[in-house]
């Protein structure tokens, strides 16, 4: 196991798992290796859409950064005895494809799929970082025409 970059530092990490199944002891210090801290939900709904919301948080937060943060994404505690899963799986292909799925093995914290970790590559070049936004300042007859459809008429 590797630990996550700092940019993610305790970024919560979604744990699904069954109510009436007891975690142990494992599994909280594995989430802490990683970097990660945990919410944990017992619907397959829920999770998702706490997922869904912690996505968001990291993406607006890191907005601005030059390198794009990697998110926990969502744990699974047991995915073998889900009632729902090819449907959740199904969910974060359509929905979240970037968000990562993830399965507790009782010792460590591993890729869900293997295909998720090694996505098929895309025909179009990667999109290279921008320089910082520094708008131009607009000019009197510029602002005129925004605000009232015309030129200045006393502008010279």
């Amino acid at each position: 196991m590797t630990s996550a970059p700092s940019s993610t530092s305790m970024a919560p990490c979604v744990v699904l798992a069954p109510a009436d199944q007891a975690l142990g002891d494992r599994l909280p210090t594995c989430i802490a290796e990683m970097g990660w801290s945990s919410r944990i939900e017992h619907d397959a709904r829920m999770a998702l859409a706490e997922a869904c919301l912690v996505r968001r948080n990291l993406r607006l937060r890191h907005a601005w950064d030059d390198e794009l943060v990697p998110l926990p994404g969502l744990l699974l505690v047991n995915p073998d005895d889900m009632e729902h899963l090819e449907a959740l799986r199904a969910a974060v292909h359509e929905h979240v494809p970037d968000l990562p799925l993830w399965r507790w093995d009782g010792e460590a914290i591993v890729p869900l799929d293997a295909i998720r970790e090694d996505p098929e590559p895309t025909s179009e070049p990667p999109i290279p970082a921008s320089l910082p936004f520094r708008p131009e300042p607009l000019t009197h007859d510029e602002v005129s025409m925004l605000l009232h459809g015309r030129r200045d008429p006393d502008t010279p």
